[in-house]
């Protein structure tokens, strides 16, 4: 169980302040709001990449309010799939995890036999399959989701939406979903916040 408890943060103004939040095991929040608002932000607080000005994080009961990003157990997909050029899309799955198996978390995102496929060839929908299982890989405890699914056309959208959250169901991995899609956040999330 992740809970967020009065967490605050502003840069030149107040992003946001005493935000609470208890996310269940297999839970899924999606957050929406205007641009600017702070829920990227609040992301990247959650997983480590900003510091908050207060506020308590909790994570299966420990504080990891001051864990490094890498020591949280979070897992973060940005908007833009973050693959490294020069791997193949094995190579960018062993970033998540060295002795994981590949195999089995590409047929998991549908996309079995990609393994040395190089990743400039593949279409936005499969990056983002990609970071995904990669993502996964790294059995995080938590799944932090940044628009990821924003820059896609909506048919892809509409069934990579509907696969990831099966695949968080079934895993029973917990996530919190950013994003200006009312009906992405609908169609995907348990509940919605509006920040």
């Amino acid at each position: 169980m992740l809970i967020c408890k009065d967490l605050t943060k502003s840069f030149d103004k107040e992003l946001f302040s005493n935000f609470n939040l208890e996310l269940k095991p297999g839970e899924i929040v999606a957050i929406t709001g205007p641009s600017g608002c702070g829920k990227t932000t609040l992301l990247r607080c959650i997983c480590g990449l900003e510091d908050l000005d207060s506020g308590d994080l909790l994570l299966e009961g420990r504080d990891i309010s001051t864990l490094n990003a890498e020591e949280r157990g979070i897992g973060l997909i940005f908007q833009k799939a973050v693959l490294y050029p020069h791997l193949n899309v094995e190579g960018n799955l062993r970033l998540g995890n060295k002795k994981g198996d590949i195999t089995n978390a590409l047929v998991e995102v549908g996309m079995e036999g990609f393994e040395e496929r190089r990743v400039e060839s593949l279409s936005g929908g499969e990056g983002q399959r990609v970071s995904l299982a990669r993502a996964l890989l790294a059995k995080p405890k938590v799944l932090l989701l940044d628009e990821p699914f924003s820059s896609l056309d909506e048919e892809l959208s509409r069934r990579l939406v509907s696969d990831v959250r099966s695949i968080l169901k079934e895993r029973k991995c917990p996530a919190i979903l950013v994003t200006h899609n009312k009906n992405i956040a609908e169609n995907f999330a348990d509940y919605v916040i509006s920040l």
